[in-house]
């Protein structure tokens, strides 16, 4: 069994939310650096609200489940963890996006 395999469906749900909401940011990061179009970093400021607000939604549902005592509080963790790891990468991409535009 993998390790997503032996997750709640919740924290499944989270860790391939994560990993959607990273990848989709990568792939508007390096459309704006290939292709320069200013038109991208408004697609991008409005992808991160999105993801931003879809993200806290998926965070409070984890911690209703948490609550509810449908997780461990390992798998709990890791998985608030895994979630949060993409906000100082998005802070990383806007800072890369704020030199590189300069």
């Amino acid at each position: 069994m993998t390790y997503l395999q032996e997750l709640t469906p919740i924290n499944r749900f989270a860790h391939w939310n994560a990993l959607a909401s990273f990848s989709l940011g990568t792939l508007s990061l390096l459309s704006y650096l290939i292709f320069k179009q200013s038109d991208l970093i408004e697609i991008g400021i409005v992808y991160t609200i999105v993801a931003v607000v879809w993200n806290s939604i998926v965070l409070v549902m984890i911690l209703f489940a948490a609550l509810g005592q449908k997780t461990s509080f390992k798998e709990t963790t890791s998985t608030i963890g895994i979630l949060l790891i993409n906000l100082p990468i998005a802070f990383l991409y806007f800072i890369i996006i704020i030199e590189y535009a300069i």
